[in-house]
């Protein structure tokens, strides 16, 4: 059963932020409907080619230019992290065809594609994000917080939407894992610490939500903070995590702080935290994490699938008083607090000491 995607009208329309660009691309981690979304859209003169393919895959890195003569537009291009020698054909394509979405590009990771496209695709290529399915495209209505958690517990896969079946989530989560440890990982990157690496996945999964120590999570995983910070970066070039880094008026001083840790998918980080039960994760002392770390995902979902541009930071004093998330879109800032059971408005920032005037009134998402 296919689940309407938010950027199919995106994509269809398409948005005039897309209007300017003969070059779509769209990035984001494994599983997530990247392809079955651009398959639907295309129409059915656009030359489909996979390089997920081995055999397609071989022939594209072997003799690029042979591979690019057979390139027609309108085409999509899957899984180009695959051969990034073919970026130089797409802008020769893109300059001689510039109507909108003549090409369109799929990547599940951003180290090689963004460089690549950074350095040949420059004023060619709008970039968009398709994370996980979000819960307003599964019309989640989270009558009870069981029964929220257990969709929680379904995480954003789209294979995963139809079923609750534990065995099934259990055996997804694992292989996919294992496929993102094995063909991301150690073959684009060379990585061979396996082991280490699964350690090290597992070590963040428990601090979703947390302010990152380098040297604690080095420590845990059993390698140096700066492997753990060169390794957090992977994770959050491959859509698994992003960081979120403290607020402040003068945005060069946000990055010199130390971030936050955020999952872009909370099923996903619940199962390799080693919750298995949505009941005892909910009332486990890994809960209100896991439901801040939900929450956020809604957030970057809600704007990122329409192609609108969002900053999302938080803040915090020296003596403890936090906002969990600073949303900043369209010129203006809107305080979000996620709140697991029923907030008590003693506990909650005074936002009129503190805010600028750019800051709009509060929000209180609970559950």
């Amino acid at each position: 059963m296919w689940i309407e995607r938010t950027s199919e009208s995106i994509l269809r329309g398409p948005a005039e932020a897309l209007r300017l660009f003969p070059v779509w691309l769209i990035l984001g981690p494994r599983q997530v409907g990247k392809s079955s979304l651009l398959h639907r859209c295309a129409d059915p003169n656009r030359q489909i080619i996979n390089l997920d393919d081995l055999a397609t895959r071989a022939r594209a890195v072997q003799d690029p230019i042979l591979f690019a003569a057979n390139l027609q537009p309108p085409l999509l291009l899957d899984e180009i992290q695959y051969a990034p020698t073919l970026l130089s054909a797409i802008k020769r394509i893109a300059d001689t065809h510039p109507a909108p979405g003549t090409i369109w590009l799929t990547g599940s990771q951003s180290f090689d594609v963004m460089q690549g496209v950074r350095e040949t695709l420059a004023g060619r290529v709008a970039i968009l994000d398709l994370l996980g399915l979000s819960d307003e495209e599964k019309h989640i209505v989270p009558s009870t917080p069981a029964a929220y958690f257990l969709a929680l517990r379904q995480s954003s896969f789209p294979k995963l939407a139809e079923t609750s079946d534990r065995d099934a989530i259990d055996l997804y989560m694992d292989s996919y894992l294992k496929t993102y440890i094995e063909r991301d990982i150690r073959e684009l990157l060379g990585i061979q610490k396996r082991r280490e690496f699964e350690v090290f996945v597992r070590m963040c999964a428990l601090r979703t939500a947390q302010v990152i120590n380098y040297d604690e999570l080095g420590r845990d995983s059993g390698v140096s903070a700066v492997t753990a910070k060169e390794w957090l970066g992977l994770l959050e070039d491959s859509f698994l995590v992003r960081l979120v880094y403290p607020y402040h008026s003068n945005r060069t001083k946000r990055l010199i702080k130390s971030p936050k840790l955020y999952f872009l998918d909370s099923g996903l980080a619940a199962w390799l935290a080693g919750w298995r039960d949505p009941e005892m994760l909910r009332l486990g002392p890994q809960s209100g994490a896991v439901f801040e770390t939900h929450i956020f995902g809604q957030l970057l979902r809600y704007f990122r699938h329409r192609c609108r541009d969002v900053s999302i930071t938080f803040w915090r004093t020296r003596d403890g008083e936090e906002i969990d998330f600073l949303v900043e879109a369209d010129g203006r800032v809107t305080p979000v607090e996620a709140k697991l059971g029923s907030p008590d408005a003693r506990k909650l920032p005074r936002l009129a000491n503190i805010a600028e005037p750019s800051w709009q009134h509060g929000r209180v998402l609970s559950l």
